[in-house]
């Protein structure tokens, strides 16, 4: 039943390392969503830049892949900036990028709500404002966990006006805005120290502590390779809707073992029973042994069957 709810997750986009991540899902109680990249598009867009602050960014920013990163280059790239060579870079998760460009050290930080900062060793020369969107079936999803009956909280280092309209678009009940990847963390054990079972889905190289941290882990499979790495699962497409339907295949997988529990017992108890009172001979129990098997086989077929139930 396990390795047939391992294939039901699959097949609908969510991958799990081991039965014990999906059979986690059931009993999780609470959720803690990433905003960029999670519950948004991630393809964020440049609202407006000065051209001479966008062209430093792009320097320090042209080969990481955070969608903020990835937003400036592409903008660069559109104006027909000439892209800078930035030398000792340094990603600083949660916070920014400094590095020099030009033999100058620069750096890129949370600047207001929905802004970045650029700042030299004189102090800040510009700010970039960003835009993001909530994704098409992010607020399918979220509605989904708030019927299972999860706690579901958005988690962002954004400003909290920021979160707090993203969070309102997509139908997320909380929001913890402002916080740094060790914050995330803090937030799962918090959660988890008050009882509470916990899964977390995210992204980002600032995703990573809360990921290991939470009971489940869901990374973006198309997002940073180190939130992959430490994740229980991975979700193959930029949409929420697999772990949605993860909950679901977590349950009837859980309801497949335990029927398949309940009647391999029974069988084998009579089967056991009828052998020592003579009732049947040894050719008979040879049958019925490979039969105990066989039924066990068409019990764990009944996850797949029971998903495809519930959609009719």
């Amino acid at each position: 039943a396990a390795a047939a709810g391992l294939g039901a997750a699959a097949r609908r986009g969510l991958m799990f390392r081991s039965a014990d991540g999906l059979l986690d899902l059931v009993e999780v109680d609470t959720i803690g969503l990433d905003k960029t990249g999670t519950v948004t598009e991630g393809d964020l867009k440049v609202v407006a830049a000065d051209d001479a602050i966008l062209r430093v960014a792009a320097g320090l920013e042209r080969f990481s892949m955070h969608p903020i990163a990835r937003a400036i280059v592409s903008e660069a790239i559109e104006r027909g900036i000439p892209l800078p060579r930035g030398e000792a870079i340094t990603e600083e998760p949660g916070k920014g990028v400094r590095g020099r460009v030009d033999g100058r050290e620069w750096r890129i930080s949370t600047g207001g709500p929905g802004e970045i900062a650029l700042s030299n060793e004189e102090g800040e020369v510009g700010r970039i404002r960003l835009g993001d969107m909530v994704r098409r079936d992010s607020a399918d999803a979220i509605n989904l966990f708030v019927k299972r009956g999860l706690d579901v909280v958005l988690l962002s280092g954004d400003h909290a006006d920021v979160a707090e309209r993203i969070a309102a678009e997509a139908g997320v009940p909380r929001v913890w805005a402002e916080v740094d990847p060790e914050g995330k963390a803090v937030w799962v054990r918090e959660a988890q120290s008050a009882g509470r079972r916990v899964a977390f889905a995210g992204d980002g190289l600032n995703d990573g502590p809360a990921l290991a941290a939470a009971d489940v882990g869901i990374a973006m499979g198309t997002g940073a390779a180190s939130s992959v790495l430490v994740a229980d699962g991975v979700i193959s497409t930029w949409s929420l809707k697999p772990l949605a339907e993860g909950f679901r295949v977590a349950d009837a997988c859980r309801t497949a073992i335990r029927w398949n529990q309940r009647r391999s017992i029974a069988y084998n108890v009579v089967a056991v029973s009828a052998a020592a009172a003579g009732l049947i001979n040894p050719l008979v129990a040879a049958i019925l042994m490979p039969a105990s098997s066989a039924m066990v086989i068409w019990g764990s077929s009944r996850v797949e069957v029971s998903m495809r139930r519930e959609r009719t």
